[in-house]
């Protein structure tokens, strides 16, 4: 669990601006000298002192919750964007094929985009700096080797984000001083096995260092359980399709087991899925990782750009974050059974009825309900209506998004909420143990029993009463979608595509949205259309370069060490 109290903030800064920002060329990013007249002694003089550094690394965790228009989901098939002039909203919406610098560098990546490679490269910093302070410290060995332990975690968590996007990248564990050191500051890129052993080795190391956890601890740090499930997730990911070519059934086997390792630490699904996503909900058991946030009115939370357009009449937000069809087909009927199966009664005509509660939980649908007011999308049917047009900023799919929409908050006043935003939490670890241990052994008992506990808290029919005995491939289909469902809109449906080597099928064609017309009888009629404006250039997916972004053009220029990824000439 992360703490990110203001209070503790603030007083982090003095102290940092000590040393974190001296001299430095990580990579080729050239930062001043510090002229703080504050030893670096002082700062380790006491653990308590230290700990402020220390916080300050986690407040380095991306607020996801704050600063962003557009969430990571609209990249993917998941989420479309309402309006077409914010830079970020008008790139995701028309999923710009990555094939130069001038497409990418300057419409995907920037300073305040939480994977820039330059940014993660300071983050890394700030660790290796904390790391190496703690170590030359006479602090009590205890108290370093903890400290160590979480300075880790998050130095491996910055690190898997770089990893991902763009494979093998330079490891560096010390903090680099071009004023010491000279070029040996540049550094070339490990191969992408050798940065999954470098993170590996570093989380089993980290694990060993942190005190067990059974999850809510109130503590506010990083422990043992988050060592284990971002170890285990960074051995899913390396063991999946992507990366995985010839199946090497080791690789899953090791992803079952680091996350069985987790799931006997005594983390639980909080029993409300809707309720996880708000304030009222942060004090669960099933946060293993996240960022909090202090219980204001102001500054904490700001969601005017998520969210309906309209709640009733009054202006509510600018509709950035924009389901799709595809999605919305994911989620189950109230039997359990997919809408595609036989038996499900689903209803092309009555498509939202007797549907799963996740699925009102999270979508705004025609005729769902959002503060006490109907969502409505039909034509005709006021401000929420169906947009392709951008003339009102609205959805473009017909759908919005209601999960995590805190509605005690005034969001036109640009209130904020406290609620935690999640980078893991334990219904991800059992979803992570059921599909590797799927692809080791086959649909065993534990792995129904892990889905299983997903499907109750949702309030539907498990697998094992609806799908029971099904074949490997079947599981891995089931697990996929519930996967999908679980955890919309929560920034994974870019990786899960990109892993398991699907993206130039889900992305490269146009997604879909529900046009609502009144039929005239007090009824609608319903009909899946296009959901991409006119003259909007489509997103293709090149299988050939895409799984991997390009190394940032000034970056490449920086540092002569560095090779491009194949598909993307010199930049």
């Amino acid at each position: 669990m992360i703490r990110n109290k203001l209070n503790i903030l603030f007083q982090s800064l003095f102290l940092l601006s000590i040393f974190l920002v001296s001299g430095c060329k990580n990579d080729g990013f050239l930062e001043v000298q510090n002229t703080a007249n504050v030893s670096e002694d002082a700062v380790y003089a006491s653990t308590s002192a230290a700990d402020l550094v220390l916080n300050d690394i986690y407040n380095a965790l991306p607020d996801f919750n704050g600063m962003y228009i557009v969430p990571f989901d609209a990249y993917t098939d998941n989420l479309m964007t309402g309006p077409n002039w914010p830079n970020n909203c008008n790139v995701a919406r028309d999923r710009v094929n990555i094939t130069s610098k001038s497409e990418l560098f300057i419409n995907w990546t920037s300073p305040d985009m939480w994977f820039d490679w330059s940014t993660l490269y300071n983050k890394i910093r700030k660790c290796n700096v904390f790391i190496q302070g703690l170590e030359s410290s006479s602090l009590p060995q205890t108290d370093i080797d903890q400290r160590i332990g979480e300075a880790k975690v998050m130095r491996a968590f910055f690190y898997h984000w770089l990893w991902m996007l763009y494979g093998g990248v330079p490891i560096i564990t010390a903090p680099d001083n071009y004023n010491t050191m000279g070029d040996s500051v540049f550094h070339a890129r490990a191969s992408f096995d050798e940065t999954f052993k470098f993170l590996d080795d570093d989380l089993a190391s980290a694990a060993q260092l942190l005190p067990k956890s059974n999850g809510n601890d109130g503590n506010g740090h990083v422990n043992q359980g988050t060592a284990l499930t971002l170890k285990g997730w960074i051995e899913l990911y390396y063991a999946s399709p992507l990366n995985n070519p010839s199946n090497d059934l080791s690789k899953w086997q090791a992803a079952a087991a680091t996350n069985q390792e987790v799931m006997q630490l005594g983390y639980q699904l909080y029993p409300k899925y809707d309720e996880l996503f708000f304030g009222t909900g942060n004090s669960n058991n099933e946060g293993i990782l996240y960022r909090e946030y202090l219980s204001l009115k102001q500054g904490s939370y700001v969601i005017n750009y998520q969210g309906p357009m309209y709640e009733g009449t009054n202006w509510l937000s600018w509709g950035c974050s924009t389901p799709t069809q595809e999605l919305v087909d994911d989620y189950s009927m109230a039997n359990g059974l997919a809408i595609t199966d036989p038996g499900s009664g689903y209803d092309p005509q009555n498509p939202y009825a007797n549907r799963e509660p996740r699925f009102s939980q999270s979508v705004l649908y025609n005729g769902n309900t959002f503060n006490g007011s109907i969502y409505t999308s039909f034509v005709g049917g006021g401000n929420n209506e169906i947009d392709l047009s951008d003339a009102t900023d609205g959805s473009n799919t017909g759908y919005s998004t209601k999960k995590a929409m805190d509605t005690t908050v005034n969001f036109r006043q640009w209130g904020s909420s406290s609620q935690n935003w999640y980078f893991f939490r334990y219904a991800e670890v059992l979803l992570n143990y059921a599909e590797a241990q799927n692809e080791a052994v086959g649909p065993d008992a534990s792995v129904y029993e892990a889905i299983d506990q997903i499907r109750e808290r949702a309030g539907i029919p498990t697998f094992s009463q609806v799908y029971p005995g099904v074949s490997q491939s079947k599981m891995r289909e089931l697990i996929r979608r519930e996967r999908r469902v679980e955890l919309a809109m929560e920034n994974k449906r870019y990786f899960d595509l990109m892993r398991w080597k699907i993206a130039e099928v889900n992305l490269s064609h146009v997604m879909h949205g529900m046009r609502v017309d009144p039929d005239g009888n007090g009824g609608f009629t319903y009909t899946v259309i296009p959901a991409i404006p006119p003259g909007t250039t489509q997103w293709t997916f090149d299988p050939n370069k895409n799984y991997l972004l390009p190394i940032p053009f000034g970056v490449m220029g920086q540092n002569s060490k560095l090779t491009q990824n194949p598909g993307y000439g010199d930049n």
